[in-house]
Formats: C-alpha cells, sequence, structure tokens
C-alpha cells in the first residue's frame, strides 16, 4: 500500500462555467483522499522541488518563458515555492482543503477549487505556462480532458508552454484494481483512481492545439519508488488564420 500512495500524486477538478463541476462522488473521492494524506503527512512529497520540475526548467532553458505561471493540483506547493524563489509569479489550484491550506499557512497564493473553474476565471492570453505535475492522471474522463487543455489554450500567451507529468501506462500499478474506463482503475483501498496516459492519448489530446517540443518516458528519478511516467512540453499552437 506505501508505494502506491507515495507514488499515487496528485489532485483533481474540472468543468467549465456554465456546465456542473464534479461536485459528486469523483470529487469527493479525490479530496478526501488528499485531505487524509496531508493530514497524516503535512511534506508528503518531500520539502524539494519535484523531479519534473526540474526537467521542465531544464527544458525551458533558453526558451524565454515568461513570468507568469499557473499550476493545476499543487498540493502543498512545494513546486510553486521553488518557482517563486526563482523569481516567477505563480497562482495555484488545488482540490485538498489541507492541502491549500498548508500552501497558503507557507504564504504561498494557492486556492481550493477545480481545474477548469479556475482557469475560466483568468484572462484570455494571459498566462506564460500552465504547470500540473501527475494531476491529469486523476479521475478525469476524456471529455474533461479535452476541456481542461482547451482552456489550458485559452490562457495561455501566443506561443506559450503546456507542461505536464503523468503515470504512464507502463507503470506497474496500470491495469490493477476495477477498471472504470479506458486505462482508468480503481485502485482502492491502496490509492484513488488513475488515470493513466499513453504517447498516444497524449498525442490526441494535443490535436491542434499544441506542438510537443519534447516528451520522455521513464522511470521517475529520485523518491523511494519506482514510477513510470509521461513527461510532455507543448507549446501553444497558433489559431490556422493567424
Amino acid at each position: 500500500m506505501g508505494s502506491l500512495l507515495r507514488t499515487s500524486l496528485m489532485p483533481s477538478p474540472s468543468r467549465p462555467s456554465g456546465s456542473s463541476p464534479p461536485t459528486g462522488a469523483a470529487h469527493r473521492r479525490q479530496a478526501r483522499f488528499w485531505d487524509g494524506r496531508y493530514r497524516a503527512d503535512p511534506t508528503f512529497f518531500g520539502d524539494e522541488a519535484s523531479p519534473f520540475l526540474d526537467w521542465v526548467l531544464s527544458a525551458l532553458r533558453g526558451r524565454e518563458a515568461g513570468p507568469r505561471w499557473v499550476e493545476l493540483g499543487s498540493g502543498y506547493g512545494r513546486d510553486i515555492s521553488e518557482l517563486r524563489r526563482r523569481g516567477y509569479s505563480v497562482r495555484g489550484v488545488d482540490v485538498s482543503t489541507v492541502g491549500t491550506s498548508l500552501a497558503r499557512r507557507a504564504g504561498l497564493p494557492v486556492v481550493r477549487g477545480h481545474a477548469v473553474e479556475f482557469l475560466s476565471g483568468l484572462g484570455t492570453r494571459s498566462v506564460n505556462v500552465v504547470f500540473s505535475n501527475l494531476f491529469l492522471n486523476m479521475e478525469f474522463s476524456r471529455a474533461d480532458h479535452e476541456r481542461i487543455f482547451s482552456e489550458v489554450h485559452r490562457v495561455l500567451v501566443p506561443g506559450g508552454f503546456h507542461a505536464y507529468s503523468v503515470r504512464s501506462v507502463s507503470d506497474r500499478w496500470c491495469g490493477r484494481g476495477k477498471r472504470l474506463a479506458p486505462d482508468t482503475y480503481d485502485l482502492s483501498p491502496d490509492g484513488p483512481v488513475l488515470h493513466f496516459f499513453s504517447r498516444t492519448y497524449a498525442r490526441s489530446l494535443r490535436r491542434g492545439r499544441f506542438r510537443c517540443l519534447r516528451s520522455w518516458e521513464g522511470l521517475e528519478p529520485g523518491g523511494g519508488f519506482p514510477v513510470r511516467v509521461l513527461y510532455v512540453l507543448e507549446r501553444k499552437s497558433p489559431p490556422p488564420s493567424e
């Protein structure tokens, strides 16, 4: 159980204004799970920046990413802390009451809520980078992912960056538990519902909205447990008319 809990990462949200957000069973499950984890261990993922953030900052070197970042599924804010230390202006959103309280106590600009609703409150072309670490793996349907990617594209400036990490379909936990949808499994009582990503699925979500700049798949470095991940850095594509 411990290995899954330590590696099943990052919280949840989801639907645009004007439609009903998932405040039902899926939302409650995610909130309860992460509240429990952070209540038991306020630094559940450690104090240092994630390996994924290190990868993103390296991949962005020389690309002039810009100062305004948003993190989806920011938890208690370990990556936001590092980004702010480096001089970036960062805001975060997370489903966990406990996680966001810990972040705010540390002086970090994190709110509790749904990712799409949070993004819908941001101005069009107002953000340089949208970042998420093992967040899109949560209990999201294909329709939820489409909404998230659409809103990410809207809020990014022309040429802005979308960086995300996800658990890969080659991860050893993919296929365990109860299958709920393609590549989506309920791993309780050991963990939350997880939606694992293939490269094909990631490419299908990109479709005309983003151009992939770099990706990497393999065992995530660092940490005490082996997690097979897919890292993606993509850039906002302009509409055909531009």
